[in-house]
């Protein structure tokens, strides 16, 4: 019968063999299940920076600006200023491939701010490419009311619109650049398309947006009237404004992943 020919019995061990490898590959190549929060969103967002790589971090972007100073303070020749400046750059381009990589892991499901291991740290020219990245999704959100209070002079309603405007975009923007890794996605076809296909959910996160930066504003204004004696021997002002910057950009960095992490069918962006 032909159930028993050998061309049979070959094609069935060929199948076999086929279902075998499957599920092999099933097993071994399976993604690990996205963490889950174990507490409302609402207040597991603000937990965010606190793992331990998270805090170290936190103090790095909060003493290496100090060191910088005082290295400029201590030597004023132009050489030594001049290599105060590369390392500052370094450490500008560095935070923001930091605050990149959290958007990227929060993208990927994390709950917690990274680690980042020897082998993850960029070299120079990825440095560049972080700040020119985040330099030019500021520059396109906020090009429009720059020039037009340039050359106005004037913080009328038309600038205080165009400002609106910027930062409606710029959650978006900053969000295409760092996943995409390019400039060449920060057009406004794209940009306006991936906004109006989560309309609703990304204006929920505009708001939130605007309210961490509700809560800088108020701060740097009110301790910008403390004496300036206090300011000099406890360093209130500087102290207290960066561990918020950077406590915020951190939290609003896992914001902006989990939101792609949420709708990316919507935005099929194909990464």
């Amino acid at each position: 019968m032909e159930g028993n020919t050998p061309n049979h019995r070959s094609r069935e061990s060929a199948e076999k063999m086929r279902l075998a490898v499957e599920k092999l590959e099933q097993e071994v190549f399976k993604p690990d299940p996205l963490p889950i929060r174990t507490l409302p969103w609402l207040i597991d967002i603000f937990l965010y920076p606190f793992s331990l790589s998270g805090i170290i971090h936190i103090v790095i972007f909060i003493v290496t600006p100090l060191l910088i100073g005082l290295v400029v303070l201590r030597f004023l020749d132009i050489f030594h200023g001049f290599m105060s400046l590369i390392v500052y750059l370094l450490f500008t381009g560095y935070f923001f491939y930091y605050i990149g990589y959290c958007v990227f892991d929060s993208s990927r499901g994390g709950l917690r701010a990274p680690d980042v291991t020897l082998y993850e740290i960029p070299d120079k020219s990825e440095f560049c490419s972080q700040i020119f990245l985040v330099i030019g999704a500021v520059a396109v959100c906020f090009f429009p009311a720059v020039i037009y209070y340039i050359a106005t002079g004037r913080a009328d309603l038309v600038f205080w619109l165009l400002l609106a405007v910027g930062v409606f975009f710029l959650p978006m923007v900053l969000l295409a650049a760092v996943l995409f890794d390019s400039v060449n996605v920060l057009n406004p076809v794209m940009i306006t398309t991936s906004i109006y296909r989560t309309f609703a959910p990304y204006c929920g996160l505009v708001l939130i947006f605007s309210a961490f930066a509700g809560l800088i504003v108020p701060v740097i204004r009110g301790l910008s009237y403390a004496p300036s004696i206090i300011d000099f021997i406890l360093g209130t002002a500087f102290i207290f404004y960066k561990i918020a910057f950077v406590y915020l950009a951190m939290v609003s960095a896992h914001l902006l992943g989990r939101f792609y992490l949420r709708y990316k069918k919507k935005l099929n962006w194909g990464i």
